[in-house]
């Protein structure tokens, strides 16, 4: 059993997005949260906008990596997720990025686990370590 943690974020709509996103995820047959964050505000990041909620999640699943990324990326679609390739700055309906895989230290897929971002953004930070075995 695969044991990762995921970073959400919307900054467009927070409140429906999120709650939104974590519906399709409890209800996704291959996904089960173990544990969830508080919720954390914090201003954009790289970009202007609305100010984001954040919150980190501990899932399991049996799938693999890519599997998995699969998943996730249609659900941050199903939530209305328009990604822009020329910019990753922009404002989010859903954002679920796999912060940490199975504890992992090294790449899968051109992906640097944990995320290198971890120690140096707080909105990151704070919600793992409050959910980390």
């Amino acid at each position: 059993m695969n044991e990762f943690y995921v970073l959400v974020g919307s900054n467009i709509n927070p409140s429906v997005n999120i709650e939104l996103g974590l519906s399709e995820i409890k209800s996704h047959p291959y996904l089960k949260i173990v544990k969830q964050s508080s919720f954390y505000e914090s201003e954009p990041y790289g970009m202007e906008g609305d100010n984001f909620i954040n919150l980190v999640l501990l899932l399991e699943s049996d799938k693999t990596f890519s599997k998995v990324l699969k998943i996730l990326k249609q659900i941050e679609s199903n939530c209305g997720r328009v990604r822009d390739p020329g910019n990753k700055f922009t404002p989010r309906t859903l954002d679920l990025d796999i912060i940490d895989w199975n504890g992992l230290t090294g790449e899968i897929e051109g992906y640097q686990f944990p995320d290198p971002e971890i120690q140096k953004r707080d909105f990151i930070k704070k919600p793992y370590n409050e959910i980390k075995k």
